[in-house]
């Protein structure tokens, strides 16, 4: 409708419809001969064998009682083969469902599992992150998405990686949930490669607060407690407050109990985001990433965001991915990437200090709020 192409669309559906109607009375014309057919075949059956069987019994050749049993035997035959027609037209619409079953089935998973957690026992003993000369390119493309990407990332620290679009940022976080397997380089949490950890072990250790995070047709409630199944009212409540978002499901008709709509339709993307947040708290892993987690924010929640994220941060091992440069002297260390590249490192005063990248992007922004506000 937004582009003139209402009628156009309108058209199509209708043309779409008519063919499937079309379709479908061709098949009610089938499947009502082969039920005639079979019908009549079956009757016509039935009294061809009572026409045959009657002499003989009237003769004295077959006992009476064996009527009935003749006659039985006639319709069981039938309705062993009256479903053969309908078998016939199903086979080809049940061979193309079976043929997009069995391409999820018999994919290759992305990222293979080589190890199996026993008896509830995981060699993940702390929540230290070494990326060591890490090399990464996406199937069919020929640039690397990751370049010799190095750095580590300790317990109750935190790191902030930005970039422009397209640097490789986010790429990090698909990696270290295992959704894509790298060749070059290693990943190694609590000392152990990744490769060679369960995955569920693995993301059990994350909590991500993506750019994009879904959620499911059901309550507010149900979407937190995906987070942590057993979680209490008071800690559900408590991880909205520190999203901001708490008020906001109060103030709500049925409050946590509201359907927000399938993707959470129902709600703003502000919402939706401090919403994502607060379900990230809930998880409470180890290592808290942090994907854009205020791109869809108004300037004054945003703040208010931050300034509870970075409480948070201060007490667990975060890893911060973001191209706004707000707030980033709360976090220990700024790695600053370009095409897949660091190309500079350090605090945000000493980067402020270097004629490098970030201080580029530094200027950039606020030039670009200086004028807003002008």
């Amino acid at each position: 409708l937004a582009f003139g192409r209402g009628a156009d669309r309108e058209k199509q559906i209708a043309s779409v419809g008519d063919q499937y109607g079309a379709t479908q009375k061709q098949m009610a014309r089938i499947n009502a001969v082969h039920s005639a057919l079979g019908t009549f075949l079956t009757n016509l059956g039935l009294w061809l064998v009572l026409f045959l069987v009657i002499p003989q019994i009237t003769a004295g050749n077959i006992k009476g009682v064996m009527l009935g049993t003749f006659a039985l035997m006639t319709f069981a035959s039938f309705e062993a083969v009256n479903p053969l027609p309908l078998a016939a037209q199903m086979w080809n619409s049940s061979r193309e469902a079976a043929k997009r079953l069995f391409e999820v089935v018999d994919a290759e998973p992305v990222v293979s599992e080589k190890w199996k957690v026993e008896s509830g026992k995981s060699p993940i003993t702390n929540s230290q992150l070494q990326i060591t000369d890490l090399t990464f390119s996406y199937p069919s493309t020929y640039t690397p998405a990751l370049q010799n990407m190095t750095f580590d990332l300790r317990p109750s620290t935190s790191i902030a990686i930005v970039g422009p679009s397209g640097a490789g940022k986010s790429t990090i976080a698909n990696l270290l949930f295992r959704f894509w397997e790298y060749e070059f380089g290693e990943i190694s949490l609590g000392g152990e490669s990744l490769k060679s950890l369960d995955q569920d072990e693995v993301r059990k250790r994350f909590a991500l607060v993506s750019q994009n995070s879904y959620f499911f047709n059901t309550s507010i409630r149900e979407n937190l407690r995906l987070a942590r199944p057993r979680v209490t009212r008071e800690e559900m409540e408590s991880a909205a407050r520190s999203a901001q978002i708490h008020e906001f499901i109060a103030a709500l008709p049925k409050g946590y109990d509201t359907f927000i709509g399938e993707q959470g339709l129902r709600l703003s993307g502000g919402e939706r985001q401090r919403l994502a947040i607060a379900r990230a708290l809930l998880k409470d892993a180890p290592i808290l990433i942090l994907d854009e987690p205020t791109a869809n924010l108004d300037p004054i929640t945003e703040k208010q965001v931050l300034d509870t994220l970075f409480k948070i941060m201060r007490s667990r091992t975060s890893l911060l991915i973001t191209h706004r440069l707000v707030g980033l002297e709360n976090v220990d260390e700024i790695i600053v990437m370009d095409r897949g590249r660091i190309v500079n490192r350090g605090s945000h005063d000493s980067l402020l200090r270097e004629d490098g990248l970030y201080r580029r992007l530094w200027e950039l922004q606020n030039r670009i709020l200086y004028d807003i506000q002008k």
